[in-house]
């Protein structure tokens, strides 16, 4: 898998050394599968209730998935649209999980993304759709 570059200063893949409040994760993509992989071991930095993963955390996690499964997949940024996220189960500290971003479609400007969280088990803890925008001038 490909190790993606971290972004600077991003609060989710940012170098904690250039932003001492970024998570830090690193994103690989998959080409075999056309899709983004991140592995988490949330620690209580990220929880809002004791020992629970707060849902922004997650969204911003989904976020990042997709919008590097949009530029790997059509080659150019695009911007969220919109995201929807569900939350299945509490995503706890201390445990590992998987997250997985794709691109679903690409029509014109827009682009329709999907991403999913698992548990060690490969059990669904949380999923996300959203729809990305390319940018004027953008390519692709």
């Amino acid at each position: 898998m490909e190790k993606m570059p971290r972004s600077r200063g991003c609060f989710v893949c940012g170098s904690p050394e250039e932003n001492s409040r970024s998570l830090g994760v690193e994103i690989y993509w998959n080409e075999e599968e056309h899709r983004t992989e991140i592995r988490i071991r949330p620690d209580t930095t990220w929880c809002g209730y004791e020992g629970m993963v707060h849902g922004g955390i997650i969204a911003s996690v989904f976020d990042d998935a997709m919008a590097w499964a949009v530029r790997k997949t059509i080659g150019t940024w695009a911007v969220t649209g919109e995201m929807s996220v569900r939350y299945l189960r509490p995503v706890q500290e201390g445990k590992e999980y998987v997250v997985e971003g794709k691109v679903d479609r690409q029509s014109g400007r827009k682009i329709t993304t999907a991403a999913r969280m698992a548990d060690d088990r490969g059990k669904t803890v949380a999923e996300a759709t959203a729809l990305f925008i390319r940018m004027p001038g953008g390519g692709s």
